[in-house]
Formats: C-alpha cells, sequence, structure tokens
C-alpha cells in the first residue's frame, strides 16, 4: 500500500512483518508550531513597597492587586514568526468596554474563570487554522501543545485531524524540559512589568479588562522576537532536532553518597 506524501522530501520506510511501504515527509520548520497559556492579574493597586535589604543593589518591588486572571494563548513557529494570541477574560458575558486600542491584534473570548475551556479550545484551534492555512497550503502541520484537558476534546482533536493539524502532547511533568516557555515568558512576563508600571505613572490609572489589550499587547510585541522564539526551539531541541538536550535533562540524578545515618546527627547545641 502506498500512500501519496504530506510534504515535499519523502522518505519511504518498509515494514518486513506486514510488506507495506508507507511514504513518509518530514514536516518542515515553518509548520511546527508550539502554544502554551500564561496567566495575568491586570489589576493595578496603589500601593506600592520596596522590599530588600539595606545599602544593597537590588531591591524587589511589591505592590497590592486584584485575584483576578486573564489568560493569554501564545503560539509561536519554529520558524521564528508567532500568531496572533487570544485573551481570556473572567466573566459570563461580552462587554463591549473589552473592545480597545489592541497593538497585537489579539482575539479574545471570556470564561467564568478567566481561563481556558473545551469550548475555548475549539474555536482557538479553529482561529489558528485561519492564521496559518495561507502558509501552510494544505501541507501538515505540527502542533505542540501541555496536557491540558481543552487540547483533546472530541471537537479539538476532529478539527485537527480534518485540517491536517497534528497534535503532540508533552509527557506529564516533562514540560519544563521539552516546552520553551520560559525563553518566550520571562522576557514577557518583564516587558509586562514595565508596560503596566509606566501606563500607570503617565496616567495613574489601574490596568483593567478595558486597557488590558493596549498594555500588554505593547509587551508582546516586545517579547515575541524572532531571535526569542527560534530559541525556544533550539533550546528545547525540536529545530533544529536535537535529542541530547532532552536527554542530558532527563538523565538518572548522580550517586553522591554511600553512607547516611538515622537518625541524623543534630548540631550542639541545638
Amino acid at each position: 500500500m502506498d500512500t501519496e506524501p504530506t510534504n515535499s522530501r519523502p522518505t519511504s520506510l518498509l515494514s518486513d512483518s506486514e510488506n507495506v511501504r508507507v511514504t513518509v515527509a518530514p514536516i518542515d520548520p515553518e509548520l511546527v508550531y508550539g502554544c502554551d497559556e500564561v496567566g495575568f492579574m491586570p489589576s493595578r493597586g496603589s500601593k506600592r513597597r520596596v522590599i530588600g535589604a539595606r545599602n544593597r543593589s537590588i531591591q524587589h518591588q511589591q505592590g497590592d492587586g486584584g485575584r483576578e486572571n486573564t489568560t493569554v494563548i501564545v503560539t509561536i513557529c519554529a520558524d521564528g514568526t508567532a500568531t496572533k494570541p487570544t485573551v481570556i477574560f473572567k466573566g459570563s458575558a461580552f462587554n463591549l468596554n473589552w473592545n480597545q486600542e489592541n497593538p497585537a491584534q489579539a482575539s479574545f473570548a471570556h470564561s467564568e474563570k478567566g481561563w481556558t475551556d473545551g469550548e475555548i479550545g475549539v474555536a482557538w484551534i479553529q482561529d489558528f487554522h485561519e492564521q496559518t492555512k495561507s502558509k501552510a497550503q494544505e501541507r501538515t502541520r505540527l502542533l505542540l501543545v501541555d496536557g491540558h484537558n481543552s487540547h483533546y476534546t472530541r471537537g479539538f482533536l476532529r478539527f485537527a485531524r480534518e485540517h491536517r493539524i497534528h497534535v503532540l502532547c508533552y509527557p506529564a511533568h516533562g514540560t519544563h524540559v521539552y516546552q520553551g516557555r520560559v525563553v518566550i515568558f520571562a522576557p514577557l512576563k518583564q516587558y509586562w512589568t514595565q508596560e503596566k508600571d509606566a501606563y500607570y505613572r503617565r496616567t495613574r490609572k489601574r490596568i483593567t479588562k478595558s486597557n488590558f489589550l493596549l498594555i500588554y499587547g505593547t509587551a508582546h510585541k516586545q517579547a515575541l522576537t524572532v531571535e526569542n522564539i527560534k530559541a525556544a526551539f533550539r533550546k528545547t531541541g525540536v529545530v533544529p532536532y536535537n535529542p541530547e538536550i532532552v536527554s542530558d535533562k532527563l538523565a538518572p540524578s548522580k550517586e553522591t553518597s554511600n553512607q547516611g545515618e538515622l537518625p541524623a546527627a543534630q548540631p550542639t547545641p541545638v
């Protein structure tokens, strides 16, 4: 049985047991995507404190704020590009005040807790398809996701299958190794804090749903550079493919001691 290649550069594989030849094609880096959610607490209170040891150059700023969470779904591609983000506000209904200046051209949704769910997941992958189908030109796309249940609903997987989107899940408890989120989210959080503080100093207004897209969008455009995005895939060994990066991080612990005491000896005086 021969199957048509999905992408360019096909490779033939032969199974001796079944005598079946299958033509397999690698997925181009420009069609390898990764997505993840990041949470923000937009509320910015009026009380600010600076905490740190006396005569130290590094101080820590802390401020009060609310507990309301706003989730942003960020999707990056191995070629250094990114799709438009999706912002999920906490709320039971859409509010016209959310339609504001939007530098990142983000789409937005709402849920009771401000988190993604199965319904939003289906709407998100439909939006992902619309943003990436012209680049794909009917070739197969690879989408790397974590184990959140919104990525595995019947509607999500059915849509992915119908539109040639391969969904690959990171192993449980392994996203800190496989996922390049730190490379992206660390500068994103940093720019978010800078933009939030600058906005407050300039306007003396709190960060709410009515101005969140403006503040976040500015930080998003600064953090998601071509260099940062490519570094996220490179440092996790996805593109270029480098399994040694992962194997080193998941290597078993080295034996550092072969002697122990129970109970442990206590210092004197305790």
